[in-house]
This record gives structure tokens, sequence and C-alpha cells, in this order.
């Protein structure tokens, strides 16, 4: 008696195999449809013996007596005729999914793959045994070696392949039992949007779109449009039983709203002298919602480069929202604002303990000799521990519903803004720009040594203009992208002026707590301490250098040659 799985592999075996593994597939092929071994031998025209041995090895190993296939899940998928259109949607449905429920399963980057690749193969065993599919699906999946997949991977897909349809009793599958709870957990969750997924194109006509996930504390909400939407979406939630049990919400249906904007055709949308201001904010929102999107997920895995992008994005959406704030409503163009400052609130923190970290390990890097470095390695402990708190807090703002209700917010705010007055960047950049150049010359004129705090906000208006001419770039003279240039010079310098600030404070907060310990410990006040007041030290001139080094960037962008070049692109705005 042999499966469907194995008769399917030992066919295979004997069209595909070297000679050898071919003849003994068709011998045991052979002795599956009541063939004698006698009979065999006969028929193929091999020694008895040959059959025999055969025979034993096949009763002894199954297919293991066989080499592994190694096939392509495409390759796959064309041995054994899957429906290649209805597979491709059921894949891009489940992707959507896992992107769009993301704070609901909280499911590892890394297996996406994997998700798409079961997708992609949940019919895999319909032509061999269509009522028992999913269960032959991931036997034929276990008789070989898919490429592109490490064994953990494959049985993953083989596992979520067979949980596509069907109700699930563990208990009852001595494979899925035997599985890790963290495995088992994982497994069940991606055969949960797996067969919400394969209900949402029960139709098999491709044309029910997904629109997007809403996710609440009382349910989770799919979007949906399409001519077969309502018969889909009848099906998924049908589907949805494994979905109710590994997530603990119920799974609704509704249909989508309005299109949303195609955020790519806005950013690809040329600015001219004419364009309107609200056009050039739209425009700004989308290029960095788009890139917000692009590095959520590697964000979300703690990838410095991609937690740093998001952050990058969600500051140039509320620098959009203050520099054009005029052609705006107040009041909801406020609340977005708000949602956008918490935002770089839950990232930023983050960001301060790398610099801090990189501060001080270059410092330990460079010091001289006679500086006991060694000294700030508690420090280093210290600041490490902040750090990896800092990035679970990132992690967990990313995932959880703030950030999700954030990009509907801005999505929102793009689709339909709340105009109040709008213009052509001819008439409304130089009030623009004007005001910038103003809040520049007030924080010049306000600069105090004894106040680091007044270089800050100098920093923050020279920044706030930058973005402007970068928001307005593509309408404005091609002299705008050198004075870009010059001002991100002076924001570098300004910015590394107060990560110095910040490594003070941070510094002497860990420095009185270093002394209470002491106090406590009783241990002579120096004890220790030499390297942490010699780094203190360092930092302190450090300030000081700082300060004098602005000026090998600052004259370009001084106040009032500042105005003289402003104005001279308004110039030529007016005249192109």
């Amino acid at each position: 008696m042999i499966t469907p799985a194995e008769k399917f592999w030992l066919n295979w075996h004997a069209s595909q195999s070297p000679a050898p593994d071919a003849q003994r597939a068709r011998i045991v092929l052979l002795a599956a449809s009541g063939a004698r071994p006698e009979a065999i031998a006969e028929a193929l025209g091999v020694p008895f013996a040959e059959v025999t041995t055969a025979l034993q090895g096949w009763a002894a190993r199954r297919l293991g007596d066989f080499p592994r296939p190694a096939l392509a899940p495409l390759a796959l998928c064309d041995l054994t005729q899957v429906d290649r259109p209805h597979a491709r949607r059921v894949a891009d449905l489940a992707l959507t999914l896992f992107d769009g429920a993301h704070s609901l399963h909280r499911l590892p980057a890394r297996l996406r793959p994997a998700l798409e690749t079961a997708a992609l193969l949940h019919d895999l065993g319909a032509v061999l045994d269509r009522p028992a599919r999913h269960l032959v699906g991931r036997e034929l999946l276990l008789g070989l070696d898919l490429a592109g997949f490490t064994q953990a991977q494959q049985q993953i897909v083989a596992d979520v392949v067979g949980l596509h349809r069907k109700k699930v009793r563990l208990e009852d599958d001595a494979r899925l039992a035997a599985l890790s709870p963290v495995r088992s957990r994982q497994t069940l969750a991606l055969a949960a949007l797996l067969r919400v997924a394969d209900g949402l194109d029960a139709s098999r006509t491709q044309t029910t779109e997904l629109h997007g996930v809403v996710v609440t504390p009382e349910s989770v909400t799919l979007r949906l449009s399409g001519p077969e939407a309502k018969g889909d979406g009848a099906r998924a939630r049908k589907r949805a039983d494994l979905w109710r049990s590994v997530f603990h919400l119920p799974l609704e249906t509704a249909p989508a709203p309005e299109p949303p904007p195609d955020l790519r055709q806005l950013t690809a949308t040329p600015l001219t002298p004419d364009t309107p201001l609200s056009e050039v904010t739209r425009r700004a929102l989308a290029i960095h919602l788009l890139r917000w999107q692009a590095n959520e997920a590697a964000a979300m895995e703690g990838d410095a480069p991609a937690v740093k992008a998001v952050r990058v994005s969600a500051r140039r959406w509320r620098q959009a929202l203050e520099v054009f704030g005029g052609c705006f409503k107040r009041k909801p163009t406020q609340r977005l604002r708000d949602r956008i400052r918490a935002a770089e609130r839950a990232l930023g923190a983050l960001r301060d303990w790398e610099a801090l970290l990189a501060d001080v390990k270059a410092y330990q890097t460079e010091a001289k000799d006679g500086v006991n470095t060694n000294e700030l390695q508690p420090l280093v402990t210290a600041w490490e521990k902040e750090r990896r708190s800092a990035l679970q807090e990132v992690k967990k703002w990313l995932g959880g519903p703030e950030a999700a209700d954030l990009q509907a917010a801005l999505v929102n705010f793009i689709s339909a803004p709340p105009l109040r007055a709008d213009e052509p960047v001819r008439a409304g950049a130089p009030g623009v720009l004007r005001d910038c150049l103003a809040e520049v010359a007030r924080r010049q004129a306000a600069l105090d040594d004894s106040q680091p705090k007044s270089y800050h906000q100098l920093r923050l208006t020279l920044k706030q203009m930058r973005y402007a001419l970068e928001f307005l770039g593509p309408a404005l003279p091609d002299e705008a992208q050198t004075l870009v240039a010059d001002l991100v010079k002076m924001q570098d310098r300004l910015g590394a002026l107060n990560d110095t600030h910040v490594l003070h404070k941070r510094l002497g907060d860990y420095l009185d707590g270093w002394a209470e310990q002491q106090a406590r410990r009783k241990a002579p006040q120096l004890h220790g301490a030499q390297g942490l007041l010699e780094y203190s030290r360092a930092r302190r001139e450090s300030w000081s250098q700082q300060v004098k080094d602005l000026n090998a960037d600052w004259p370009p962008v001084r106040a009032a040659r500042l105005k003289q070049r402003v104005n001279a692109l308004l110039r030529q705005l007016r005249s192109a």
C-alpha cells in the first residue's frame, strides 16, 4: 500500500531519476499495482534478486531509499498542475494580511517568505486527492528539497499547507503536537492567515481586492472590493475558525472606502512654479509615507538604519505640515501634527542612546596613554541597557495600533486635505521662505554661549529652512540645491553640538547616580572615577571647540547672507 504522495514521487523517479533509481521506482510501482516479484522481473527484464532487493529497501525506508528531488516552488506548481492564477492571488492576499495585521500576529519578518510559498503551494495535492489535498500536499513537501529553503523553513511551509483546510486538532496530529510552543504558535498563525487568504479567492476569479486590515481591540475588519467580494468575504469569515482560536479576535469584512491615492504616482508629479502649495505638501507627505512603509518591517526587527529612516520620515511629515500649514484648516492639521510628534518621541530616544554609545566607544578607542578606559566600561554597560530598552519601545510602538492609525490618518489627509487657502508656488513660496528667514534671524540673534539650548533652537530653524527648500526644490532654480547643501553642513555642526550637550546631561546623571552608590558603599570618593572624570573633562573641552568650529560652515548661511541667497532664488522664480 502506497500513499498518493509516495506514488507521485515514485512516478517522478521513474521518469526523471538516473537509471538505477528509476528502475527501483518502476519495481515498487508494479508491486503496488499487485504484480508479483517474478512477473515484475520478467516485465522489466531484470534479475529476480534485483526486484527483491528493491522491494526490501522500499519496505525498510520507503521514499528514504531514494534521493530527494530538488525543485523550486514554481517548478513544483507546474509539476502538480496547480491553478497558478489562484495560487498567486492567494499568496498576494496572504502577504497583505501578514503586513496589515502585524500588530496582531507579531510574527518575525523572516517568516513572510514561508507564508508566500505555502500560499503558492496550498493546493499542491489537489490533483492527487482533492478531498485530502492539504494532507497530501504536506506529505509531498516533506518528500523533496525545496530550493531556497532550509530544512526547518521547508517544514514550516509543509505544516502550514497541511493546516490550510479542515478543522485543526493538534492532539490528533503527532507531528504538530511534537512542535515547540514557539514553532507551534508561529505555524498556527501562518496557517490562520493562509486559510483566510484562500477564502478571499473562493470564487477563483482573482477579482476580490483587499484594501486594508483594520485592527481594533474588539475585532479585525478586512476592507474588500470587487464583484465577488461579498461571497469571498463570507467564505473568508467561515475559514476564520483557526484565526479566532489563535488571535482571539473575530474577523469581519466590510466594503472598502473610496480608493486611496496612488502615492507613487503622486510622488512622481512634477512641480512647477504654478503647482499649488497644497500639492507640494501632499507630494512631500506621500514621499515619506512610502519611505516609512519601505522600512517599517525591518525597523520592527530592530534594524538601526531602518529605524532611522522611519524616524526621519516622521520628522519630515511634521515639517511639511508646519512649513505649509497656512494652506490647511488649523485644528485637523494640528491634530495630525500632534500624532506625528508622538511618533517622533517614541522613535527619538533610541537615537540619543545610540549617539551616546558611539561617542564613548570612540573615546575608548582614541584615548591617550595613561587614561584608564576600563573605568568607562560600567558606563557603556549601563547605556547599552538603556539602548536595548529604547529599542524594545520602538519595536513595540511600530507594531502597535498608534503607528497603524498614524499611517491611516496620513493617507486620509493626502486623499482629502482640509484646505483653508491655497496658492501656487510662485505666489506662496516667498511668504513661506521669508517666514523661515525671519525665524533664523531671530534665533541667531538669541545665541548665548551659556545657553546650549539656543544653539539647538538655531539648528531647528535652519533645518526647517532646509526642508522648505527641499519640498519646493523641483519648482525652484538649481541654485536651491547648493543652498540646501550649505544648510546641511551647518545643521550637522549644530547637531554634533547638541549631541555633546545631551551627552553632558546624561553623563552628569550617571555620575550623580555613581556618586550615590559610592557613598552607600562608603568607598573612597575617587575610587574607579578617574576615567569617568577624564571623559567628562574631554567632552566639556569638545563643546568649546565645537562652538569655535561653527564658523567653518556658518558664513554661507548666516542670516544676512541666507536672506540674500533666498531672495535671489525668489527673483528667478518670479521670472520663470
